[in-house]
């Protein structure tokens, strides 16, 4: 993960700086559509470590300390992370629930901070044949019958054949780009597959962006 998890800190300045940008970032999405007729959300990046899973688990946990109850399921079954990050026991998770080796009630681990719950990758030797099918809309579905959104961890798009079948199997979809690590048209690229797998594409949030900050506000900060 490009970020560590932000836990909120109402005396850091850092910590009301990222706060700020999630209720924006949030703001931009309801007026997309997400929370009525979007509500199962894919974060997604082009390669690995861009941050997209960051950015899934930070707005979970923004809007869960809002009062939303909110799932964050973890389908980058090559490259897992959230469980580790969250202190949840990687297995069951939603590996074996598309294969029928376990029950949604088995694979979601409640309450991993206030207002989330996660369903980690869960164990697989093959991710790619694991998502063929609709068993993930099925699963996706299921998780949101006592939940308000469902954001889902989106394998590589240049990474992963199954990432695909995901973005196919979501309401809508973000791509998490990483500031300076790809050129324009590999992002042009990006966009216009994503497009063309027919889920709405509400944008793409820059990651990583650093801006140059004068002496002197340094000091101030």
């Amino acid at each position: 993960m490009t970020n560590v998890i932000q836990k909120h800190d109402p005396k850091s300045r850092r910590s009301e700086v990222i706060s700020t940008e999630l209720g924006h970032l949030w703001s931009s999405l309801l007026q997309r559509g997400v929370g009525e007729t979007h509500r199962t959300i894919g974060f997604c990046a082009i390669a690995d470590d861009e941050g997209s899973n960051t950015l899934a688990a930070n707005l979970a946990l923004f809007l869960g300390a809002k009062g939303k109850r909110v799932a964050l399921v973890e389908a980058t079954l090559r490259q897992q992370a959230l469980g580790a990050v969250f202190q949840a026991t990687p297995s069951p998770g939603l590996a074996e629930l598309l294969t029928g080796q376990a029950v949604l009630r088995d694979a979601l681990r409640l309450q991993v901070a206030a207002g989330v719950d996660l369903v980690p990758a869960g164990e697989t030797g093959d991710p790619f044949w694991a998502f063929t099918g609709d068993k993930l809309r099925s699963i996706l579905g299921q998780v949101l019958a006592e939940r308000d959104i469902c954001f889902v961890d989106v394998p590589g798009l240049n990474r992963a054949p199954e990432a695909s079948f995901v973005v196919r199997s979501l309401d809508a979809v973000v791509l998490v780009v990483e500031a300076n690590r790809h050129r324009a048209p590999v992002v042009r690229r990006s966009l216009a597959y994503l497009r063309s797998l027919g889920t709405p594409v509400l944008g793409a949030v820059i990651n990583e962006l650093v801006h140059e900050v004068p002496t002197l506000v340094q000091k101030i900060l």
